[in-house]
């Protein structure tokens, strides 16, 4: 019906340059509607979308309104403009809300209810006739052929309704700029522009402090509102990398995230990263350069200025403890593949850092025990050879001796009882050594001790007590220093470590043994404790196998078991020592039998 009568009285229609302007305008708005279609999925776009459509709606009806030359036709276009003039703001303020992510307003029931109240207002106009309450009276203005309007109280109701959700739509978008980095803001800048330019038109029009008296610029500014747009997304890619992305997914990153310029001027950072910064110096990032706020990186920035992709890891310490990060970085190019700048992401990978050197302590605690394990078992089976035998015999001599007795019993002068005790008493002795010192090497390899300043002199004077019967008996000459140095030790293990050597060198030395003992500092904070006797010396074959191995090697003058040096090796090794023997294999200047022990520090 509205079709035909506008092709019967389409000579009742001024085709004035403002007519078409409109009609070049509503159809702007139908082409920017196409040109946002492949936009629709993004966040906001299809607002804006109904935002087109109403605006094309308003200027196609209102350049037939301003054409038309009786007020009955102009009515009738005016009543059907009203589907852009209610639609128009409300999808502008609802295109903000999720342009600034203030998701928690766009909830379905608030958007039906705003839709809803738009629609309800469409019954105003179109009731006109009914009440005059949307406009009182309206005339046709004889130079400029626009419509004068009387307005009454429902015209303002839908006047108030549209800018609230307007203004509302503008001050999402000023916040927006504030909250923004250098990044954005001429995305945001170009977006208030387009935003004000509505409601500019508006007021010219309805306050007549206008150019072109009784014309509506209103729709003719929102189809401007969408050429800027337009302009937005093909120049500053607005849908590309719009803020409600930022502010959605590079703020709730757990990894710091910082993008740089082609100038290296800082643009844009996320919370993450400002966490890594001084609260100072993070306030106060934006349009820093690079090298500024990291002044001692300038290598680790020029190797991400020469590649395009780079990633390596770095440290750095917080509050005393060391921190650890993967560094990867990324040159970002424009739709022209323009170096635009760099995104450089920081990962914390302090506990994944932390997590391996556990597992490489834990491996080495590990490895370590097993090739204790693998000593013991090595230490085991060569004493189970050198042992074997030993036990073997002197059990056997003491079953024999045993049985000598039983068998003759009664018959047996005293003085062959007095023989076969003595041989059981000494093999039984033989036995009880080997036993204690099997259970030495044990509580040795067991027992955890704490390390304390040792009195080696008193260590010493001890163990010289407990041999006094061989040193007599071997009319051994033993040489002491008048004082010792401090080390660290334990001393119940150190004086079996002292009994070894001693005896070690009272057997193995001259026939009439000379024994000096002493000790040395040394330069890496040891001391060295040695013993010299005078026997005929050792090989280097001998000299290499002597601490490994359960062998004497000197089976005629020899009366242990090849244990003791095994012992003396342990117990060193267990106090963070080191064991030793140096001899030049001449005859009568013997062996020098050596332990290192940490120095106290003073």
């Amino acid at each position: 019906m509205v079709m035909n009568n506008l092709v019967q009285n389409i000579s009742e229609y001024i085709m004035s340059p403002l007519f078409f302007l409109l009609l070049v305008g509503g159809l702007i708005s139908i082409i920017t509607f196409f040109f946002l279609i492949r936009f629709r999925k993004t966040p906001g776009v299809k607002y804006w979308l109904i935002w087109q459509v109403a605006t094309a709606i308003w200027a196609f009806t209102y350049a037939f309104e301003f054409a038309a030359t009786d007020i009955e036709t102009k009515i009738m276009w005016s009543k059907f403009s009203y589907f852009g003039i209610v639609y128009c703001a409300v999808s502008f303020f609802f295109f903000s809300l999720e342009f600034s992510s203030s998701e928690r307003f766009l909830k379905k029931k608030f958007i039906v209810a705003l839709y809803s109240i738009a629609s309800l207002l469409l019954i105003s106009p179109f009731t006109n006739d009914l009440h005059h309450l949307h406009w009182k009276s309206y005339s046709i203005n004889p130079e400029t052929n626009a419509t004068n309007y009387v307005y009454g109280p429902f015209f303002w109701l839908i006047f108030v309704f549209s800018y609230l959700p307007l203004i509302a739509g503008i001050v999402n978008v000023i916040l927006l700029y504030f909250r923004l980095s250098t990044f954005y803001k001429k995305q945001i800048t170009l977006l208030f522009v387009a935003s004000l330019l509505p409601p500019i038109g508006n007021l010219i029009y309805v306050f007549q402090v206008n150019p072109v008296p009784g014309f509506d610029w209103t729709p003719f500014t929102f189809i401007l509102t969408g050429i800027l747009i337009a302009i937005n997304i093909s120049q500053y890619k607005m849908f590309d990398l719009v803020p409600f992305a930022r502010n959605k997914l590079i703020d709730i990153i757990p990894d710091a995230i910082l993008i740089v310029d082609k100038a290296l001027r800082i643009a844009d950072y996320n919370l993450a990263m400002s966490k890594l910064f001084e609260q100072s110096v993070a306030q106060k990032l934006i349009g820093k350069r690079i090298e500024r706020i990291l002044p001692h990186r300038e290598k680790l920035i020029r190797e991400i200025i020469r590649h395009d992709n780079f990633r390596t890891e770095i440290s750095r310490e917080y509050d005393g403890e060391m921190c650890y990060f993967d560094l990867q970085s990324t040159t970002l190019y424009d739709h022209r593949k323009q170096q635009t700048g760099r995104l450089v992401v920081i990962k914390d990978i302090t506990q994944r850092i932390q997590a391996e050197e556990s597992v490489r302590l834990t491996n080495l605690r590990l490895t370590n025990e097993i090739k204790e394990k693998e000593k013991l078992i090595v230490d085991l089976d060569a004493f189970s050879h050198t042992v074997a035998h030993d036990l073997k015999n002197m059990l056997g001599a003491i079953v024999s001796a045993s049985n000598l007795i039983k068998s003759g019993f009664g018959n047996l002068p005293d003085e062959d009882i007095l023989e076969i005790n003595d041989l059981i008493n000494l093999s039984a002795t033989k036995t009880m050594h080997i036993t204690k010192e099997l259970l030495t090497l044990a509580s040795v390899r067991q027992q955890e001790i704490q390390l304390k300043p040792i009195n080696m002199q008193k260590v010493v004077l001890d163990s010289l007590t407990r041999l006094k019967d061989m040193i007599s008996g071997k009319s051994a000459q033993i040489s002491l220093p008048q004082s010792w140095p401090d080390a660290l030790g334990y001393e119940a293990w150190l004086e079996e470590v002292w009994i070894n050597y001693l005896s070690n060198a009272i057997k193995y030395g001259g026939d009439l043994p000379v024994i000096e003992l002493g000790s040395e500092l040394l330069a890496d904070e040891k001391v060295k404790f040695w013993i010299k006797d005078n026997g005929k010396g050792l090989a280097n074959d001998e000299m290499a196998s002597l601490f490994n191995k359960f062998t004497r090697l000197d089976t005629l003058k020899a009366e242990g078991h090849g244990l003791g040096l095994s012992i003396v090796k342990r117990i060193v090794e267990k106090l963070n020592g080191e064991v030793g023997v140096e001899s030049k294999n001449i005859p009568g200047e013997g062996c020098t039998f050596y332990f290192i022990l940490p120095k106290v520090n003073s």
